[in-house]
């Protein structure tokens, strides 16, 4: 998760008045075995003639140098006078089209601290849908989807026991993640948006929100994709309709709340294949996945990984 840095942009400042620095000539002593070359300089009428034109050369050098030094700095403050407009972030919206917002939007990790605790607070504390629709990211999306994960528009309140419980907040463009601990002690990752709108909670990757329920998924074993977040790692296990070893590549799928464990299988040298790639000192991702059954599948626990759709539990947020 780079963050992009507001331009500022300063005034520029004049140049100091340049110092004359004179040299003073020390008095000649008897014998002037001492004195420095430059004080040892022969004269004559033809010399002083040639000194003549040379310190008009000078000063007629001096001057046309002048001239341009004094053009320059009036550019300079010219265009300076105009500070630079900064380019504006383009950040996705949740149908996948772009959607623009102030480079002002993008705040470093203090600014949204500031606004996230008393914010947590307030979602924490929310006893109903109505309550959590001003408070999320994506309301006019994401309301259908507590409704249908809150029948009765009615919340359970888990509270708020310690913010930034960890002590370790993330921040990557305009997403911070963190964790919280509730009343009754569970600890648990919570993260922000910062939209046009000002911070808002991401409310799926809280709940864990998925197409459909886990309970419904193994049910009716549908033969297309649904998307699910789900914690992936590697494991060695092939059965059923994924015998094949050479064909497919197994991984262990576990659900947000740790209460699901499905094996689920790629099929090896595709694109989707080095997507999911784990790195060796990798153990697990956390991903969201559009997961499906094979044909007549009669294991409830072993499904086929149709599509990667990100990294994370939080879509759309990666900046463009």
């Amino acid at each position: 998760m780079t963050t992009v840095r507001r331009m500022v942009v300063e005034e520029p400042v004049a140049d100091a008045e340049p110092q004359v620095l004179k040299k003073r000539r020390r008095g000649r002593k008897a014998g002037g075995s001492d004195q420095h070359s430059w004080e040892q300089q022969p004269r004559s009428s033809r010399s002083g003639r040639g000194e003549n034109r040379q310190m008009r050369m000078m000063l007629i050098g001096g001057s046309v140098l002048f001239a341009l030094i004094v053009g320059g700095a009036v550019v300079l403050l010219n265009s300076g006078s105009k500070p630079a407009v900064p380019e504006k972030v383009a950040v996705s919206n949740p149908d996948g089209g772009k959607q623009i917002v102030p480079e002002a939007a993008v705040r470093g990790e203090a600014a949204l601290l500031k606004d996230a605790e008393p914010l947590a607070k307030k979602f924490l504390e929310a006893k109903s849908v109505d309550e959590l629709l001003p408070l999320i990211r994506n309301p006019e999306v994401a309301e259908s989807r507590m409704r249908t994960f809150h029948p009765d528009g009615k919340v359970s309140p888990p509270g708020l026991s310690k913010f930034n419980s960890s002590g370790e907040a993330s921040v990557l463009g305009h997403l911070l993640s963190l964790h919280v601990t509730t009343r009754d002690l569970d600890t648990k990752a919570i993260a922000f948006v910062d939209t046009p709108e000002g911070l808002k909670v991401d409310w799926e990757s809280w709940v864990g929100w998925s197409e459909m329920s886990w309970d419904d998924f193994i049910r009716t074993k549908p033969t297309t994709g649904h998307v699910f977040r789900v914690t992936l790692s590697a494991v060695e296990y092939y059965n059923f309709a994924f015998t094949d070893e050479k064909k497919w590549k197994s991984y262990r799928l576990i659900s947000t709340d740790g209460e699901r464990s499905f094996y689920g299988y790629v099929e090896k040298g595709t694109l989707l294949d080095q997507k999911i790639h784990l790195d060796s000192d990798t153990k697990s991702l956390a991903l969201m996945l559009s997961l499906k059954y094979p044909k007549g599948a009669t294991s409830g626990t072993q499904v086929e990984i149709e599509r990667f759709v990100t990294d994370g539990w939080v879509e759309n947020t990666e900046e463009k």
